[in-house]
């Protein structure tokens, strides 16, 4: 004759497994990734006539890797404006961390010392991005 097991013991065996998930879901969904946050500096330094840097802060989850990019418009007289762009990449400590971009002109000319706007994209798992009048000085 075969034996049959209650129902009570599997009743108990789903309500203990109930309250378990109940508590691990939260705490999973929590180890996601934080929110990426990223913002320029408003003063770039001069490093040659070719090349600025562009100091940004950013903090991402640790773990991740980031990638940075930063477009900067210098209007110069005359009718010209000069536009340039550079890029970083590296990896998110979970802290804020401060990388300076070096930005180079896309086309004959170079960066002359005063003001320009910038604009900078950040992705480590989600992207932001920041916009800002920056001053470029030595």
């Amino acid at each position: 004759m075969k034996k049959s097991i209650g129902t009570r013991p599997l009743l108990t065996l789903v309500g203990f497994a109930s309250i378990v998930a109940a508590l691990a879901l939260p705490s999973i969904a929590a180890a996601g990734p934080a929110p990426t946050t990223v913002k320029l500096a408003e003063n770039a330094t001069w490093a040659t006539p070719f090349e600025i840097d562009v100091p940004v802060t950013l903090t991402c989850t640790a773990g991740w890797g980031y990638g940075l990019s930063v477009n900067v418009v210098q209007p110069q007289g005359w009718g010209f404006t000069l536009f340039g762009g550079g890029t970083a990449f590296g990896q998110c400590t979970g802290q804020q961390q401060k990388i300076a971009v070096a930005v180079y002109p896309f086309s004959g000319g170079t960066w002359l010392l005063g003001d320009a706007s910038a604009v900078t994209n950040a992705c480590a798992g989600p992207c932001t991005g920041d916009t800002k009048q920056i001053h470029i000085g030595l």
